[in-house]
């Protein structure tokens, strides 16, 4: 993970320190896990390149992410983990209290699975990345979609996120909305679908999330899985 933990590092402090940008970013992360144990952990900034008032706005976006899964190969289980850097350009247009969002650039991927034979392969690549997103935000509630793929083995993952307010505190802490996420992943050799309720608790900028729910994938069949976002704009 130490790939992913720098990327995010270099990519957050030139964010904060980009030239006449003034709460005008976006910082993510968040940790997922699942009952077989695969888990899936990001962090991500994305800032404007130019300041300004316009609806449509430049933006540059990198993430750096790591992911623990297991494969089935004749019926033997063997462990993989993959890292991934991916700086990325973009356009945002803002539509009233909609948010149009488009990406892309490379992705620099750092694979490792255990072999049949014993010990375990290490693999670079480098692929191209795209990403879609559609963001409504009202103080009543969210909807947020977004899309992703990689032709790094052809592999696609999409969510939709809604939530509600439904309680609002008059004292700046701590409003709560609820919500449900549906999301879903794969490539012509892997799917999987997850659903579930999503709690997300407001503290001055600061958004907290949890979530969890049922899954399902190609490999495990029906399982259960559980999470914790935070994001803040500076």
């Amino acid at each position: 993970m130490a790939r992913t933990h720098f990327s995010c590092g270099v990519a957050l402090c030139a964010a904060l320190l980009w030239p006449s940008v003034v709460a005008a970013g976006d910082v993510f992360t968040g940790y997922q896990i699942d009952h077989q144990g695969e888990y899936y952990t990001y962090l991500g900034v994305r800032t404007p390149i130019t300041a300004g008032d316009s609806n449509l706005q430049p933006f540059i976006q990198v993430m750096g992410a790591g992911l623990g899964y297991t494969f089935k190969d004749n019926g033997a289980k063997r462990d993989a983990e993959v890292q991934f850097a991916t700086p990325s350009l973009g356009l945002k247009y803002v539509l009233g209290t909609w948010n149009l969002i488009g990406f892309a650039g490379p992705q620099f991927r750092w694979k490792q699975e255990d072999l049949a034979s014993g010990g375990r392969s290490s693999k670079q690549d480098v692929g191209v990345y795209l990403q879609g997103e559609a963001f409504y935000w009202h103080e009543q509630g969210t909807f947020h979609a977004i899309m992703s793929y990689t032709d790094l083995e052809s592999f696609v993952w999409g969510r939709i996120r809604g939530t509600r307010l439904v309680h609002k505190s008059r004292q700046g802490c701590c409003s709560v909305y609820l919500g449900g996420d549906l999301a879903g992943m794969g490539n012509d050799q892997f799917y999987a679908v997850q659903t579930g309720p999503v709690l997300q608790v407001p503290i001055d900028r600061f958004y907290f999330t949890l979530k969890g729910g049922y899954q399902y994938t190609q490999t495990f069949h029906n399982g259960a899985y559980g999470g914790v976002e935070l994001y803040f704009p500076f």
